[in-house]
C-alpha cells in the first residue's frame, strides 16, 4: 500500500496534485511525437488565421458603419424631397418668403445626399465588403490548413485517457471499462447494494472501480420530486356609494378594487443528483450520519465558537441518553471532531472508535477545514458494509471523458482543454472518494474473497442500460403529448447470446390548463369568485424497445467504422443510438434484424 495515501490530503497537495498535470502534459508530447505535429508551424498558422480574421471584422465593421451612414443620407434625401415640395406648395398658395426658402434648402439636402451617396458611400462600401471578404476567405483557408496540421494530432485522443492518467498517477485507484455484471454481483451479494428500481429516478451517468478490492461506484440520476406550486390569479370589481354632504347634497362615489387570490398545486420537479457508493467489510455493524459543516468557511474565531458551543449541547446530549438508559453514545475526546463531524446517531461506539482513530480524526478535520479541495461540503453515511458520500462539488463533475472534446485547429487550446478538464476530473475523484481515504482503516482492509456467480440472467446491469437510453436521449422515447422532461427506466425483456434486449418505460407528465375560483369579500361587502389559472400535470408513460451489445471497440474506433458508409449499413439502425464504454444501445426499428446485422459486421470486421 502507497503510505502517503494515509494522509490524503497532504497527499494531493504534496504530489497527486502536480503529478496528474505532469503526466497530462506528458501524454500530450507523446502524440506530438506519435502524430509529428509542427507545433510552432500550427502556431503561425493560428496567428495568421486571427490576424485576417481581426481585418475581416475591421472592414467588416467599417462596412456597416458606411451603411448606417447610407441609410442615414438616404432618410436625409427624404426628408430633403419632402422639404422641397412643402416649398413648392406654398408657393403655390402664395407663401413666397417660405416656399421661396423651403424650395432650395431641401433641393440642396436631397442632391447632396445623393451625390454623396452614388459618388462616395456606394464605392466606399464596396471596397470595404471586397476587403472583407477577401480576409474572410483566407481566413477560411488558413482554418482549413490549421485544422488539417491538428488532424493526425487530434485523432490520437482517446476516451479512455482519462482512466489511463488516473491510474498511472494513483496505482491503487482502478476504474472499470463499464458498470459490469461481475462488479454489480460484487456490490450486492458481497454488500446488499440494491437495484435501480425507482421509478422517480434514472441513472445517467456512471463510473465504477475500486481502490484496494474494495468496489466503487458513482451515479449520477435525473430524479422527479413533487412540488407545491403556487398560482395566482385577480379579479377587478367596482360599486358604488352615495352619501349626503353636510349641506344635504346627495353624492355618488364610484370604488374599484382588485382582489388577489392564490392556489398551491402539485407539479414535477427535475433535478440531478449524485453519489458515491463504497463497499468495505471493516466496521460491518456500523451505522452513522454526518452532514456537511462547511467548516472551511469558519475563521478561527468562528471555528472556536461553534466548537465550544456544540461541546456543551453533545455533553448534554450525552447526558440524556446516559439518564435514559437507551444509548452507549460517548464523546471521542476531541471536542474538534465530535462537533464538527458529528455522527451522533452512531449506533456502536467500538466499532466507530475502530473506524476513527487519532489519525482517521486528524485527516478528516484536515479534509473539512481545507480549501485545497472543497472542504465540508460533503454528506457521509455508513449503513453497515455500504458507505454513500454526496457532495456539493459533484454537482459540477463533468464525468464525460469522450475523446472529441479536446479537438481543435490549435495546438494550445488542445493541450489546454486536455490539462485542464483532466486537472479537474481528478480532483473532483480524489475530493469524493477522499473521506473514506482519510480513514486508514478502509486502506488496510482487503475484502475477503468473493465467490462470483457463473451465469447471469442478462448480460447487462440496468445501471448501464438506463445509462445507454439516457445518451440516446428522452426524446425517441418519451410520451407525444408530454410538456415535462422523462425518467426513463428500463428492465430485461430477453437474453439472446451477448445482446440484451431491453424495454425502456418513459414516464413524463401533459398538461391541462384549469381555473380555480377562489371566493373571496369584497369592499362592496359581496362574496366574489376570484379565477385562478393553473396547470394541472397528467402523468403519461410511454414504452419503447432497445438492443445492447459490448461490442469491444474504442468509441473512436467505433464512430470511424459507423461512418464508413461502405463497410458497415448504420443507416440501418437509425439515428436513436448511443455509444460508449464499449456499449452500443439502439432504439429498435420495425426491421428488428438490423441490429443484429450491423454487430455482425462489426465483430466480423474486428476478427478480421
Amino acid at each position: 500500500m502507497d503510505d502517503i495515501l494515509l494522509e490524503p490530503l497532504k497527499a494531493y497537495t504534496q504530489r497527486y496534485k502536480n503529478e496528474i498535470e505532469e503526466r497530462a502534459y506528458k501524454h500530450i508530447d507523446s502524440l506530438v511525437k506519435r502524430s509529428g505535429l509542427n507545433v510552432e508551424q500550427n502556431r503561425q498558422t493560428v496567428a495568421q488565421y486571427r490576424m485576417e480574421c481581426a481585418a475581416c471584422d475591421r472592414f467588416d465593421k467599417m462596412a456597416a458603419r458606411q451603411k448606417g451612414a447610407k441609410i442615414f443620407l438616404i432618410i436625409c434625401a427624404v426628408l430633403g424631397f419632402v422639404l422641397a415640395a412643402v416649398g413648392i406648395y406654398l408657393l403655390v398658395k402664395g407663401s413666397t418668403v417660405a416656399g421661396a426658402s423651403m424650395l432650395p434648402a431641401g433641393l440642396v439636402v436631397a442632391a447632396g445626399s445623393i451625390v454623396l451617396i452614388v459618388l462616395v458611400l456606394n464605392s466606399r462600401i464596396r471596397n470595404n465588403s471586397a476587403q472583407a471578404d477577401k480576409h474572410r476567405e483566407q481566413a477560411d483557408k488558413l482554418l482549413a490548413e490549421a485544422w488539417e496540421q491538428m488532424r493526425p494530432f487530434n485523432s490520437l485522443f482517446e476516451s479512455t485517457d482519462t482512466k489511463n492518467l488516473i491510474e498511472a498517477t494513483v496505482p491503487l485507484l482502478k476504474i472499470d471499462d463499464n458498470f459490469d455484471m461481475r462488479r454489480y454481483d460484487y456490490l450486492n451479494g458481497k454488500y446488499g447494494f440494491g437495484d435501480n428500481d425507482d421509478i422517480d429516478c434514472s441513472t445517467i451517468e456512471l463510473l465504477s472501480g475500486e481502490i484496494l478490492g474494495n468496489p466503487f461506484l458513482v451515479e449520477r440520476e435525473l430524479v422527479h420530486t413533487t412540488v407545491m406550486q403556487t398560482y395566482t390569479g385577480s379579479l377587478t370589481i367596482s360599486w358604488t356609494t352615495t352619501y349626503t354632504d353636510s349641506e344635504g347634497h346627495r353624492h355618488t362615489q364610484h370604488h374599484t378594487q382588485t382582489l388577489h387570490a392564490s392556489v398551491d398545486k402539485p407539479m414535477p420537479d427535475y433535478s440531478e443528483y449524485t453519489r458515491l457508493i463504497y463497499g468495505n467489510d471493516a466496521a460491518p455493524d456500523l451505522v452513522f450520519s454526518h452532514s456537511p459543516s462547511h467548516a472551511e468557511k469558519l475563521n478561527e474565531k468562528q471555528l472556536e465558537r461553534r466548537v465550544k458551543s456544540g461541546a456543551k449541547e453533545i455533553q448534554k446530549l450525552q447526558k440524556q441518553q446516559i439518564k435514559a438508559g437507551g444509548s452507549t453514545f460517548t464523546e471521542m475526546g476531541n471536542a474538534e471532531f465530535d462537533v464538527l463531524f458529528g455522527a451522533l446517531d452512531r449506533n456502536n461506539e467500538v466499532q466507530f472508535r475502530l473506524l476513527f482513530t487519532p489519525l482517521a480524526q486528524k485527516n478528516m478535520l484536515s479534509l473539512m477545514q481545507s480549501n485545497d479541495g472543497y472542504g465540508d461540503d460533503f454528506a457521509f453515511n455508513k449503513r453497515k458494509c455500504i458507505n454513500v458520500i454526496e457532495s456539493e462539488h459533484s454537482a459540477m463533475w463533468d464525468l464525460d471523458t469522450s475523446y472529441s472534446r479536446y479537438a481543435s485547429y490549435e495546438y494550445d487550446n488542445a493541450v489546454a482543454k486536455f490539462v485542464t478538464f483532466n486537472k479537474d476530473y481528478f480532483k473532483h475523484l480524489f475530493f469524493e472518494l477522499a473521506p473514506l481515504l482519510s480513514v486508514p482503516l478502509y486502506q488496510q482492509h482487503k475484502p475477503k474473497e468473493y465467490i462470483y456467480k457463473t451465469e447471469y440472467s442478462r448480460n447487462y446491469t440496468n445501471y448501464e442500460a438506463e445509462c445507454a437510453v439516457n445518451r440516446i436521449g428522452q426524446e425517441p422515447f418519451r410520451h407525444e403529448a408530454t410538456a415535462t422532461q422523462t425518467i426513463l427506466k428500463t428492465d430485461l425483456l430477453s437474453k439472446n447470446g451477448s445482446t440484451d434486449e431491453v424495454r425502456v418505460r418513459a414516464y413524463s407528465f401533459r398538461t391541462e390548463p384549469r381555473v380555480d375560483y377562489v371566493s373571496m369579500r369584497g369592499g362592496d361587502g359581496a362574496i366574489h369568485s376570484v379565477p385562478v389559472p393553473w396547470t394541472e400535470y397528467i402523468p403519461v408513460d410511454n414504452t419503447s424497445t432497445v438492443k445492447l451489445n459490448k461490442i469491444g471497440l474504442s468509441d473512436k474506433e467505433f464512430d470511424r467504422r459507423v461512418y464508413d458508409q461502405a463497410a458497415q449499413p448504420a443507416a440501418e439502425l437509425g439515428s436513436a443510438r448511443s455509444y460508449a464504454r464499449g456499449l452500443l444501445c439502439c432504439l429498435t426499428q420495425s426491421d428488428d434484424a438490423a441490429f443484429d446485422r450491423f454487430v455482425s459486421g462489426l465483430l466480423d470486421n474486428q476478427l478480421k
